[in-house]
């Protein structure tokens, strides 16, 4: 894993020919809605799927969690790049929070994440310690940054819920829970991606851990 975002250049008052190259340039700005439009069309999808997997297992979800909304949330300046995410299902307290959380991120990726905290936490970890060396969990992250918050994909941040020798002492540490999985733009795989289907399957292979 690496840093994703490169490192901005130093401020200057000066065009340089790479500042008059990137202005002259309007295709992003251009074709930006439609492909946003696009993203928000595949959240809508994977949400109502969603809403129909839920309903199995609701009883096995924190009270006060909402299945059926899926807030689907648009900004345009997360570290400098849109984003768009949807959060279904969703439990926030100032306690308490149970979201599973897909976001795409604007020139990085498309991320699944399930974030917890609560009176559980610890059980949730034993959960995940049981699992995290079976087969739907070898590309799953843990996150390590003080916040659920940040999601830069940097070691500093994430390590491999595989390697539990690494992440279980600093496990205790957190007062929170979020395990990912990532797609990445640049791979040749994502154009094909399922946004849909490899949605509900994290849920799925993350079962054990929210839902044991």
């Amino acid at each position: 894993m690496s840093i994703i975002d490169p490192t901005p250049p130093e401020a200057s008052e000066d065009w340089r020919p790479k500042d008059l190259e990137m202005i002259s340039h309007v295709e992003v700005f251009q074709n930006k809605p439609d492909i946003l439009k696009k993203v928000e069309s595949r959240l809508t999808k994977l949400k109502e799927a969603m809403v129909v997997e839920l309903l199995p297992c609701a009883s096995q979800l924190p009270p006060g969690t909402n299945i059926e909304k899926g807030q689907i949330a648009r900004g345009e300046n997360h570290n400098g790049f849109p984003f768009l995410s949807l959060d279904i299902p969703q439990n926030f307290s100032k306690t308490e929070m149970y979201t599973y959380r897909t976001l795409f991120w604007w020139g990085h990726y498309l991320g699944f994440s399930l974030i917890l905290k609560g009176d559980k936490l610890k059980t949730y970890f034993q959960h995940l310690s049981d699992n995290c060396n079976e087969p739907p969990f070898q590309n799953v992250y843990l996150s390590l940054a003080p916040t659920p918050w940040e999601w830069r994909l940097d070691q500093q941040y994430f390590i491999p819920v595989s390697d539990q020798q690494a992440w279980a002492d600093n496990s205790n540490l957190l007062d929170y829970m979020k395990i990912m999985r990532f797609h990445s733009i640049a791979d040749a795989s994502f154009r094909e991606l399922d946004w849909t289907q490899a949605g509900v399957k994290f849920w799925k292979d993350m079962a054990p851990v929210c839902l044991g």
